[in-house]
Protein backbone atom coordinates (compact mmCIF):
# COMPACT_ATOMS: atom_id res chain seq x y z
CA UNK A 1 0.00 0.00 0.00
CA UNK A 2 1.10 3.55 -0.73
CA UNK A 3 0.77 6.24 1.95
CA UNK A 4 -0.04 9.81 0.89
CA UNK A 5 0.41 12.42 3.64
CA UNK A 6 -0.85 15.95 3.07
CA UNK A 7 1.27 18.71 4.59
CA UNK A 8 0.38 21.82 2.64
CA UNK A 9 -1.65 23.99 5.03
CA UNK A 10 -0.64 27.56 5.79
CA UNK A 11 -1.11 27.15 9.56
CA UNK A 12 -3.23 30.26 10.18
CA UNK A 13 -4.98 28.71 13.19
CA UNK A 14 -1.64 28.46 15.04
CA UNK A 15 -0.61 32.07 14.41
CA UNK A 16 1.66 33.65 15.63
CA UNK A 17 3.57 30.42 16.43
CA UNK A 18 3.23 29.34 12.80
CA UNK A 19 3.61 31.64 9.81
CA UNK A 20 3.22 31.36 6.05
CA UNK A 21 6.93 30.55 5.72
CA UNK A 22 6.83 27.85 8.42
CA UNK A 23 3.30 26.46 9.00
CA UNK A 24 2.32 24.44 12.05
CA UNK A 25 2.98 21.00 10.52
CA UNK A 26 6.69 21.85 10.37
CA UNK A 27 7.04 23.35 13.86
CA UNK A 28 8.59 21.22 16.62
CA UNK A 29 5.43 21.31 18.64
CA UNK A 30 5.82 18.45 21.15
CA UNK A 31 8.92 16.62 22.39
CA UNK A 32 11.00 18.62 19.91
CA UNK A 33 9.17 16.91 17.04
CA UNK A 34 6.92 18.32 14.33
CA UNK A 35 3.56 16.71 13.52
CA UNK A 36 4.86 15.88 10.02
CA UNK A 37 7.74 13.93 11.58
CA UNK A 38 5.22 12.13 13.81
CA UNK A 39 3.03 11.29 10.82
CA UNK A 40 5.93 9.81 8.84
CA UNK A 41 7.36 7.86 11.78
CA UNK A 42 3.94 6.33 12.52
CA UNK A 43 3.78 4.58 9.15
CA UNK A 44 7.43 4.08 8.19
CA UNK A 45 8.02 0.86 10.23
CA UNK A 46 4.93 -0.84 8.80
CA UNK A 47 5.04 0.31 5.17
CA UNK A 48 8.59 1.48 4.45
CA UNK A 49 9.82 4.96 3.60
CA UNK A 50 9.80 4.20 -0.15
CA UNK A 51 5.99 3.81 0.00
CA UNK A 52 5.41 7.16 1.72
CA UNK A 53 4.60 10.26 -0.36
CA UNK A 54 4.23 13.83 0.90
CA UNK A 55 2.00 16.41 -0.78
CA UNK A 56 2.87 19.99 0.12
CA UNK A 57 3.18 23.45 -1.38
CA UNK A 58 6.18 23.93 -3.69
CA UNK A 59 7.52 26.55 -1.28
CA UNK A 60 7.75 23.90 1.46
CA UNK A 61 9.56 21.12 -0.42
CA UNK A 62 12.89 22.25 1.04
CA UNK A 63 11.41 22.29 4.54
CA UNK A 64 10.16 18.71 4.12
CA UNK A 65 13.61 17.59 2.95
CA UNK A 66 15.21 19.35 5.90
CA UNK A 67 12.85 17.69 8.38
CA UNK A 68 13.12 14.22 6.83
CA UNK A 69 16.22 14.08 4.58
CA UNK A 70 15.93 10.31 4.05
CA UNK A 71 12.76 10.65 2.00
CA UNK A 72 13.29 10.62 -1.77
CA UNK A 73 12.71 13.88 -3.66
CA UNK A 74 10.57 11.87 -6.08
CA UNK A 75 8.20 11.13 -3.18
CA UNK A 76 7.56 14.81 -2.43
CA UNK A 77 4.83 16.41 -4.54
CA UNK A 78 4.68 20.21 -4.74
CA UNK A 79 1.48 22.13 -5.42
CA UNK A 80 2.34 25.16 -7.63
CA UNK A 81 -0.03 27.46 -5.73
CA UNK A 82 -2.61 27.02 -3.01
CA UNK A 83 -5.96 25.99 -4.47
CA UNK A 84 -7.34 24.27 -1.35
CA UNK A 85 -7.07 20.54 -0.71
CA UNK A 86 -9.39 19.34 -3.49
CA UNK A 87 -7.08 20.31 -6.39
CA UNK A 88 -3.94 19.52 -4.34
CA UNK A 89 -5.21 16.00 -3.66
CA UNK A 90 -6.22 15.53 -7.28
CA UNK A 91 -2.78 16.61 -8.46
CA UNK A 92 -1.08 14.16 -6.08
CA UNK A 93 -3.40 11.34 -7.18
CA UNK A 94 -2.68 11.80 -10.89
CA UNK A 95 1.05 11.92 -10.15
CA UNK A 96 0.74 8.54 -8.44
CA UNK A 97 -1.29 7.16 -11.35
CA UNK A 98 1.35 8.41 -13.79
CA UNK A 99 3.95 6.56 -11.69
CA UNK A 100 2.02 3.34 -12.29
CA UNK A 101 0.54 2.90 -8.80
CA UNK A 102 -2.31 0.37 -8.87
CA UNK A 103 -2.37 -0.81 -5.26
CA UNK A 104 -4.56 0.69 -2.48
CA UNK A 105 -3.61 4.08 -1.12
CA UNK A 106 -4.05 5.56 2.36
CA UNK A 107 -4.81 9.28 2.62
CA UNK A 108 -3.44 10.80 5.85
CA UNK A 109 -2.87 14.29 7.24
CA UNK A 110 0.27 15.77 8.78
CA UNK A 111 -1.13 17.67 11.75
CA UNK A 112 -2.47 15.10 14.22
CA UNK A 113 -1.36 13.50 17.48
CA UNK A 114 -1.77 9.80 18.25
CA UNK A 115 -1.00 7.54 21.21
CA UNK A 116 -1.64 3.97 20.00
CA UNK A 117 0.50 3.80 16.87
CA UNK A 118 0.49 0.00 16.67
CA UNK A 119 -3.31 -0.09 16.46
CA UNK A 120 -3.17 2.59 13.75
CA UNK A 121 -0.79 0.48 11.68
CA UNK A 122 -2.95 -2.63 12.15
CA UNK A 123 -6.12 -0.76 11.17
CA UNK A 124 -4.45 0.62 8.04
CA UNK A 125 -3.54 -2.91 7.01
CA UNK A 126 -7.10 -4.06 7.71
CA UNK A 127 -8.42 -1.23 5.52
CA UNK A 128 -6.07 -2.31 2.75
CA UNK A 129 -7.32 -5.89 3.05
CA UNK A 130 -10.98 -4.82 2.87
CA UNK A 131 -10.32 -2.81 -0.29
CA UNK A 132 -8.25 -5.55 -1.93
CA UNK A 133 -10.98 -8.13 -1.21
CA UNK A 134 -13.61 -5.76 -2.68
CA UNK A 135 -15.50 -5.57 0.60
CA UNK A 136 -15.50 -1.78 0.19
CA UNK A 137 -14.39 0.78 -2.37
CA UNK A 138 -13.32 3.13 0.38
CA UNK A 139 -12.70 2.66 4.12
CA UNK A 140 -13.08 5.53 6.58
CA UNK A 141 -11.50 5.69 10.03
CA UNK A 142 -13.56 6.89 12.99
CA UNK A 143 -12.18 7.37 16.50
CA UNK A 144 -14.41 6.37 19.42
CA UNK A 145 -15.37 9.69 21.06
CA UNK A 146 -14.28 10.42 24.61
CA UNK A 147 -16.51 13.49 24.92
CA UNK A 148 -18.96 15.62 22.93
CA UNK A 149 -16.36 17.47 20.86
CA UNK A 150 -17.91 20.19 18.61
CA UNK A 151 -14.57 21.11 16.99
CA UNK A 152 -14.29 18.00 14.80
CA UNK A 153 -16.38 16.13 12.24
CA UNK A 154 -18.56 13.15 13.22
CA UNK A 155 -19.36 9.94 11.31
CA UNK A 156 -22.72 8.21 11.86
CA UNK A 157 -22.38 4.43 11.63
CA UNK A 158 -24.92 1.75 10.79
CA UNK A 159 -25.02 -2.02 11.10
CA UNK A 160 -21.90 -3.92 12.05
CA UNK A 161 -19.96 -5.56 9.24
CA UNK A 162 -17.46 -7.19 11.57
CA UNK A 163 -15.57 -6.54 14.78
CA UNK A 164 -15.13 -2.74 14.97
CA UNK A 165 -16.19 -2.52 11.31
CA UNK A 166 -19.42 -0.69 10.48
CA UNK A 167 -21.54 0.31 7.53
CA UNK A 168 -21.62 4.04 6.85
CA UNK A 169 -24.70 6.20 7.39
CA UNK A 170 -23.81 9.88 7.27
CA UNK A 171 -21.51 12.53 8.63
CA UNK A 172 -21.60 16.06 9.92
CA UNK A 173 -18.85 18.66 10.06
CA UNK A 174 -18.45 20.29 13.47
CA UNK A 175 -22.01 19.93 14.81
CA UNK A 176 -23.03 22.20 17.67
CA UNK A 177 -22.43 21.02 21.23
CA UNK A 178 -26.04 19.89 21.80
CA UNK A 179 -25.96 17.63 18.73
CA UNK A 180 -22.56 16.24 19.75
CA UNK A 181 -23.97 15.35 23.16
CA UNK A 182 -26.91 13.52 21.54
CA UNK A 183 -24.54 11.62 19.23
CA UNK A 184 -22.30 10.66 22.14
CA UNK A 185 -25.26 9.41 24.18
CA UNK A 186 -26.71 7.43 21.26
CA UNK A 187 -23.40 5.64 20.73
CA UNK A 188 -23.85 5.41 16.95
CA UNK A 189 -21.29 8.00 15.91
CA UNK A 190 -17.51 8.27 15.75
CA UNK A 191 -15.08 11.16 15.42
CA UNK A 192 -14.03 11.62 11.79
CA UNK A 193 -10.22 11.39 11.64
CA UNK A 194 -10.18 12.28 7.94
CA UNK A 195 -8.12 9.17 7.18
CA UNK A 196 -9.21 6.66 4.57
CA UNK A 197 -8.00 3.86 2.33
CA UNK A 198 -9.15 3.46 -1.26
CA UNK A 199 -7.78 3.11 -4.79
CA UNK A 200 -6.72 5.69 -7.36
CA UNK A 201 -9.31 4.40 -9.81
CA UNK A 202 -12.16 4.88 -7.37
CA UNK A 203 -11.06 8.28 -6.07
CA UNK A 204 -10.40 9.71 -9.52
CA UNK A 205 -13.70 8.33 -10.80
CA UNK A 206 -15.43 10.46 -8.15
CA UNK A 207 -13.46 13.50 -9.32
CA UNK A 208 -14.45 12.75 -12.92
CA UNK A 209 -18.14 12.33 -12.16
CA UNK A 210 -18.72 15.20 -9.74
CA UNK A 211 -16.00 17.72 -10.67
CA UNK A 212 -15.59 17.14 -14.42
CA UNK A 213 -13.93 20.48 -15.18
CA UNK A 214 -11.31 19.95 -12.45
CA UNK A 215 -10.73 16.37 -13.61
CA UNK A 216 -10.34 17.46 -17.24
CA UNK A 217 -7.63 19.93 -16.26
CA UNK A 218 -5.88 17.40 -14.04
CA UNK A 219 -5.95 14.89 -16.91
CA UNK A 220 -4.20 17.38 -19.20
CA UNK A 221 -1.52 17.86 -16.54
CA UNK A 222 -1.20 14.10 -16.15
CA UNK A 223 -0.57 13.68 -19.88
CA UNK A 224 2.29 16.20 -19.68
CA UNK A 225 3.98 14.65 -16.62
CA UNK A 226 7.46 13.25 -17.30
CA UNK A 227 7.64 15.09 -20.63
CA UNK A 228 9.59 18.23 -21.61
CA UNK A 229 6.29 20.15 -21.43
CA UNK A 230 5.50 19.26 -17.82
CA UNK A 231 6.40 22.61 -16.21
CA UNK A 232 4.85 24.77 -18.92
CA UNK A 233 1.57 22.80 -18.91
CA UNK A 234 1.30 22.93 -15.11
CA UNK A 235 2.09 26.66 -15.10
CA UNK A 236 -0.59 27.24 -17.73
CA UNK A 237 -3.38 25.05 -16.37
CA UNK A 238 -3.09 24.94 -12.59
CA UNK A 239 -3.71 28.69 -12.01
CA UNK A 240 -7.04 28.33 -13.88
CA UNK A 241 -8.31 25.73 -11.40
CA UNK A 242 -10.95 26.96 -8.96
CA UNK A 243 -10.24 26.29 -5.26
CA UNK A 244 -12.45 23.58 -3.77
CA UNK A 245 -12.38 21.75 -0.45
CA UNK A 246 -11.50 18.06 -0.65
CA UNK A 247 -14.76 17.06 1.04
CA UNK A 248 -16.63 18.41 -2.00
CA UNK A 249 -14.39 16.45 -4.35
CA UNK A 250 -14.69 12.97 -2.82
CA UNK A 251 -16.16 12.32 0.67
CA UNK A 252 -19.54 14.03 0.15
CA UNK A 253 -20.12 12.08 -3.07
CA UNK A 254 -19.38 8.50 -2.06
CA UNK A 255 -22.31 6.07 -2.02
CA UNK A 256 -23.15 4.31 1.24
CA UNK A 257 -22.81 0.89 -0.37
CA UNK A 258 -19.19 1.67 -1.27
CA UNK A 259 -18.11 2.54 2.28
CA UNK A 260 -17.06 0.75 5.44
CA UNK A 261 -15.99 2.51 8.64
CA UNK A 262 -13.29 1.15 10.94
CA UNK A 263 -13.74 2.06 14.60
CA UNK A 264 -10.47 3.01 16.29
CA UNK A 265 -9.21 3.79 19.77
CA UNK A 266 -5.85 5.26 18.76
CA UNK A 267 -5.80 8.19 21.14
CA UNK A 268 -6.19 10.39 18.06
CA UNK A 269 -6.29 14.16 18.53
CA UNK A 270 -6.52 17.02 16.07
CA UNK A 271 -4.84 20.09 17.59
CA UNK A 272 -6.70 22.27 15.13
CA UNK A 273 -6.42 25.43 17.22
CA UNK A 274 -4.05 26.79 19.83
CA UNK A 275 -6.56 25.96 22.56
CA UNK A 276 -6.96 22.41 21.23
CA UNK A 277 -3.17 22.11 21.44
CA UNK A 278 -3.29 23.43 25.00
CA UNK A 279 -5.99 20.90 25.90
CA UNK A 280 -3.97 18.05 24.43
CA UNK A 281 -0.78 18.99 26.28
CA UNK A 282 -2.51 20.07 29.51
CA UNK A 283 -6.08 18.74 29.78
CA UNK A 284 -8.82 20.34 31.80
CA UNK A 285 -8.03 23.32 34.00
CA UNK A 286 -4.26 22.79 33.80
CA UNK A 287 -2.20 25.46 32.08
CA UNK A 288 0.15 24.87 29.15
CA UNK A 289 3.24 26.97 29.81
CA UNK A 290 6.34 27.47 27.68
CA UNK A 291 9.33 29.79 28.00
CA UNK A 292 9.94 32.63 30.43
CA UNK A 293 6.49 32.71 32.06
CA UNK A 294 5.24 33.62 35.54
CA UNK A 295 1.93 31.86 36.10
CA UNK A 296 0.03 33.53 38.93
CA UNK A 297 -3.24 31.80 39.78
CA UNK A 298 -4.31 31.20 36.15
CA UNK A 299 -6.40 28.25 35.01
CA UNK A 300 -7.20 26.56 31.71
CA UNK A 301 -4.73 28.81 29.86
CA UNK A 302 -1.99 28.60 27.26
CA UNK A 303 0.90 30.90 28.18
CA UNK A 304 3.67 30.62 25.57
CA UNK A 305 6.64 32.98 25.47
CA UNK A 306 9.19 32.63 22.67
CA UNK A 307 11.15 35.75 23.67
CA UNK A 308 13.77 34.86 26.29
CA UNK A 309 14.51 38.55 26.92
CA UNK A 310 11.01 39.25 28.17
CA UNK A 311 8.85 37.91 30.97
CA UNK A 312 5.28 36.88 30.23
CA UNK A 313 3.16 37.17 33.38
CA UNK A 314 -0.47 36.11 33.64
CA UNK A 315 -2.61 37.00 36.64
CA UNK A 316 -5.87 35.20 37.44
CA UNK A 317 -6.64 34.50 33.78
CA UNK A 318 -9.25 31.87 32.92
CA UNK A 319 -9.47 30.15 29.50
CA UNK A 320 -7.06 32.52 27.77
CA UNK A 321 -4.49 31.91 25.04
CA UNK A 322 -1.51 34.25 25.27
CA UNK A 323 1.37 33.75 22.83
CA UNK A 324 4.36 36.08 22.70
CA UNK A 325 6.86 35.83 19.84
CA UNK A 326 9.66 38.20 18.95
CA UNK A 327 7.50 40.21 16.59
CA UNK A 328 3.86 39.51 17.54
CA UNK A 329 1.64 38.94 20.57
CA UNK A 330 -1.70 37.15 20.50
CA UNK A 331 -4.27 37.42 23.30
CA UNK A 332 -7.57 35.60 22.74
CA UNK A 333 -10.19 33.79 24.81
CA UNK A 334 -10.47 30.04 24.17
CA UNK A 335 -14.01 30.49 22.77
CA UNK A 336 -12.71 32.68 19.95
CA UNK A 337 -9.49 30.97 18.88
CA UNK A 338 -11.07 29.94 15.56
CA UNK A 339 -11.50 33.61 14.75
CA UNK A 340 -7.72 34.02 14.60
CA UNK A 341 -7.57 32.48 11.12
CA UNK A 342 -10.56 34.60 10.04
CA UNK A 343 -8.71 37.71 11.21
CA UNK A 344 -5.65 36.78 9.18
CA UNK A 345 -7.74 36.11 6.07
CA UNK A 346 -9.62 39.39 6.37
CA UNK A 347 -8.99 42.10 3.80
CA UNK A 348 -8.41 44.56 6.65
CA UNK A 349 -5.42 42.51 7.82
CA UNK A 350 -4.03 41.25 4.50
CA UNK A 351 -4.10 44.64 2.80
CA UNK A 352 -2.55 46.59 5.65
CA UNK A 353 0.82 47.19 7.26
CA UNK A 354 0.12 44.09 9.37
CA UNK A 355 0.40 41.71 6.37
CA UNK A 356 4.13 41.38 7.01
CA UNK A 357 3.29 39.41 10.18
CA UNK A 358 1.50 36.62 8.30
Amino acid sequence: MKILIFAGGSGKRFWPISRVKVPKQFIKISNNTSTLEMAIKRVQPAFGLHNIFISTNEDYIGVVKEIFPKISSANIFGEPEMKDVGPAAGLALIRLRKMGVREPIAILWADHFMENVRQFQDKLKLGEELVLKKKAEIVFYGEKPAFANPNVGWIDIGKKFGKEIHHFEDWMYRPVKEICEKKLKAGKSLINTGYFVSTLDYLLSIYKQYNPDLYRKLKKIEEALDTPNESSVIDKIYPTIEPIHFDHCVPYHVKKKDVLVLETKMGWEDPGTLYALKNYLSPGKKNAVKGNVFDYDNKDCMLYNYDSKKLLAGVKLDGMVVVNTKDAILVVHKDYVRDVSEMLKSKKFKDSKFAKYL
